[in-house]
């Protein structure tokens, strides 16, 4: 397409072209129109966009427009790393787009001798594109590819720089999704995460980092562990090196296999222990996104039984008339702590201890421990 009719048709079709390239940001990154626009714009005849690893040599999501499906799937399963400009893509500045027939060490002649040529794109009539890593996360690398037809010519030099000037708004879009996409798949994941059990919960990415604290969580950790920057941690050291193992098992495999839970305990001085359940958050808990991957894999959900104590505490001393030292008791034994544990922890004497639980009994109607517990364990935690 000659450059002055490829200028005139960007300024007069600027606007529409942008309008098209927010409303997919903001439609569930449905990046088709816009890659339709751009192909109509550049006279190309296919485009893709392309979600890879950061090593960029595995392609995790695409888009693509006019190629069909069983030759993108060869692309994607085999030919993305034949390309003979991907290697030297990867040592390329980012942010801007490349013209093969231009801007690349395999010239066309050579180009027409590859593999990759003659095993896929001959039978699609791609003979030219540009292409680029026009975004880039920590995890992930964006990369879009406009392709030509051996009729429709390279991309010149005024061609590659006009498709360029639309990158900015592109990274600007792309960086909108991203975060729209985020925030959906936190939300959601901590949806089915909370309909899975009642309990508090911890969501984490595929380096075991925290992406998500329930409401009670956030408030404080329970004594026992910590949040950190990098994950959880046990003030246990015992405990650390089998969860982070766990962690890393369920999700590294990315398996999503019930039996991938792991239930344990966190045991806590003169106190009842933390329980724990590790678990995969699977795949239907992925929002509706065609391009942009959770990166939320795991939930621990945390009992403490300390937590209930609040409530019950006044419960007993307003239906029974406990005072608060005896509450407190009331509330030990259900918590399982024999009276010596908490002799020790309270520095006071087995014998006063005694007093008070007899004092309980009388003002409960109860004349067993284990009947006390059931007693306070049938009321009301919240």
């Amino acid at each position: 397409m000659p450059d002055d009719t490829l200028r005139k048709r960007f300024a007069e079709h600027n606007e529409q072209l942008l309008g098209t390239l927010y409303g997919s940001a903001l439609s569930n990154g449905q990046w088709g129109p816009f890659l339709k626009r751009m192909i109509d714009l550049t006279g190309s005849r296919s485009a893709r966009l392309l979600l890879l690893n950061q090593g960029a040599n595995t392609v995790q999501r695409s888009i693509k427009v006019n190629i069909d499906d069983s030759a993108h799937q060869r692309y994607v399963e085999h030919f993305v790393n034949l390309c003979p400009w991907r290697t030297e893509l990867g040592e390329k500045p980012t942010g801007q787009l490349y013209s093969t027939y231009l801007d690349f060490s395999c010239r066309q002649p050579t180009f027409y001798q590859t593999e990759f040529f003659n095993d896929w794109a001959r039978g699609l009539d791609i003979h030219h594109g540009v292409c680029g890593t026009v975004y880039s996360t920590e995890q992930h690398k964006v990369q879009l590819l406009i392709q030509r037809t051996g009729g429709q010519g390279y991309y010149s030099r005024e061609e590659t720089n006009l498709i360029n000037s639309v990158l900015p708004h592109m990274r600007q879009a792309l960086r909108l999704s991203a975060q729209m996409a985020d925030r959906e798949a936190r939300l959601t994941s901590a949806l089915n995460a909370a309909q899975s059990h009642p309990l508090p919960f911890v969501l984490f990415n595929a380096n075991g980092q925290i992406r998500y604290l329930s409401p009670q969580l956030e408030q404080a950790a329970p004594m026992g562990l910590r949040f950190t920057s990098n994950g959880v941690e046990f003030t246990d050291p015992n405990l650390n090196p089998p969860f982070k193992a766990a962690l890393q098992r369920l999700t590294g495999q990315a398996a999503h296999c019930q039996s991938l839970e792991w239930r344990f305990e966190v045991p806590r001085p003169h106190c009842p222990p933390l329980y724990c359940l590790l678990t995969p958050v699977f795949p239907g808990a992925e929002p509706n996104l065609p391009f942009w991957q959770t990166d939320i894999h795991a939930a621990l959900y945390i009992r403490d039984p300390l937590a209930q104590i609040g409530r019950r505490h006044q419960q007993l001393v307003t239906a029974y008339g406990l005072t608060d030292t005896e509450a407190r008791l009331a509330l030990d034994i259900a918590l399982g702590l024999e009276l010596k544990a908490v002799a020790t922890r309270d520095h006071r004497s087995i014998h006063t201890l005694r007093s008070q639980l007899k004092s309980v009994f009388n003002k409960t109607g109860c004349s067993r421990q284990s009947q006390l517990a059931a007693l306070v364990n049938q009321l009301p935690a919240r």
